[in-house]
Parts: C-alpha cells; sequence; structure tokens
C-alpha cells in the first residue's frame, strides 16, 4: 500500500486553484447564438479536450507525477495552438470540415502557402507568447517515447560513474519551481485559447467584410 503524498506547497496549491478557475471560466464563455457552422463543432472539439486535460493536470500535480503532468501540457499547448490555425487559412469553415473528415491539420495551408506544421504555427504565435517556442521544445520528448522518459527514471549519479534508479509514478525530487512553471505555462495555454474562442464568439456577430479584416490582421 503506497504511503500517503504529501500535500504540494501553498503556491502550486494557489496556482491549482487557478487551474480550475481557468477551466470554469472557459466553460462560461459561450460561442454565442446565430447560425451554427463547422467551425463551432472545431471549437467545442477544443474546448471538450481542454478542460479535460486541465482536470486531469490538478490530478497529476496533486499525485505528484511530473512525467504525466509535462505530457499533459505539451497537449494542453497543441490544443491551443491547432485551434488558433483557423485564423491562419482562407477559410475557416472548409477548414475545420476537413480536419472533420480526417484531413491532418500539418497537412493542410496557411493563406501565405506554409504548412500548418507545428513548427509554423509556434513561429507564428512566439511574438504573442514569448515562452512558447522553448516550452514547446523541451515538452516534444513527452510525447513520444523518448530521452526525457529515460532520464525521469535517474534519480541521481553518484561517484565512480554510478546511478541511482527509481521507478515510481511519483516524482517528490522535483523543486518546487519545477511543479510552478508547469501550472503557470498551463494557465498561458488556456489563456492562449480563451483569447481565440473569444475571438470566434465575436466574429459571429461581424459582417463579411468586418470578418476578413479581422482574420487577415490575425
Amino acid at each position: 500500500m503506497q504511503d500517503q503524498l504529501p500535500e504540494q506547497g501553498p503556491r502550486v496549491q494557489a496556482l491549482l486553484t487557478a487551474v480550475t478557475d481557468d477551466r470554469q471560466s472557459l466553460l462560461k464563455l459561450g460561442l454565442g447564438e446565430g447560425a451554427f457552422f463547422p467551425l463551432d463543432l472545431m471549437a467545442f472539439g477544443a474546448l471538450k479536450r481542454s478542460i479535460s486535460t486541465a482536470s486531469a493536470m490538478v490530478m497529476m500535480v496533486k499525485a505528484w507525477n511530473m512525467v504525466c503532468a509535462r505530457t499533459l501540457l505539451r497537449t494542453h499547448i497543441d490544443t491551443s495552438l491547432r485551434f488558433s490555425s483557423a485564423w491562419l487559412v482562407e477559410k475557416p469553415h472548409d477548414f475545420a470540415t476537413n480536419i472533420l473528415k480526417g484531413e491532418r491539420i500539418d497537412r493542410m495551408k496557411s493563406r501565405s502557402g506554409e504548412r500548418l506544421t507545428d513548427a509554423y504555427l509556434v513561429a507564428t504565435r512566439a511574438p504573442d507568447y514569448p515562452w512558447l517556442p522553448d516550452v514547446y521544445a523541451n515538452l516534444s520528448g513527452y510525447i513520444h517515447f523518448s530521452g526525457s522518459h529515460i532520464t525521469s527514471a535517474v534519480a541521481r549519479f553518484g561517484d565512480n560513474r554510478t546511478m541511482e534508479i527509481e521507478i515510481s509514478e511519483t516524482d517528490l525530487r522535483f523543486p518546487e519551481f519545477s511543479w510552478i512553471e508547469v501550472l503557470e505555462c498551463f494557465r498561458e495555454a488556456t489563456a492562449m485559447l480563451a483569447h481565440y474562442l473569444d475571438g470566434y464568439r465575436q466574429t459571429k456577430s461581424m459582417t463579411p467584410e468586418e470578418l476578413a479584416a479581422g482574420r487577415r490582421a490575425g
């Protein structure tokens, strides 16, 4: 039977509460009234994935599971980035329809003819989110089995080229700032998604001319 885990520190606890509050704020955004479009479905899918990931993030941090917490952060950033890609294409509703048909986003193109790869999306959003390139690059190894998972099993290195291996679902050795960093980045990714969800809600009340001008600016 596993010993009872200690509670996270006060700063981490406050951030966990903030993540939960952010989740509730997303649910309250809404998409406005009026006609229903393909991009509405994409928005609902992004929202569903986001709030599910937020719920799981809170559980993983409370369980001191850094490997899963970092994987969830990368997933959360992916949701925000890929939903924002609708602002980069010529016809957002056709774009959403093609995604529903099973087409891969990274094989579709922006208005300028660039493939919507993860690297392109990160570079495009980096001016507004300067933390994004480094965080995204550091987290990519947590999606597929990689060196990040191998090193996570190493508890410490000793003398004479020895090492101590720890196989556990908990990561108690990480300092508080590591958990704070994960949660702060998670909140930043939530804010990114909220920005684009709210932007889409506003566009639904725009004229075609206003919408075209807004997409060019996005």
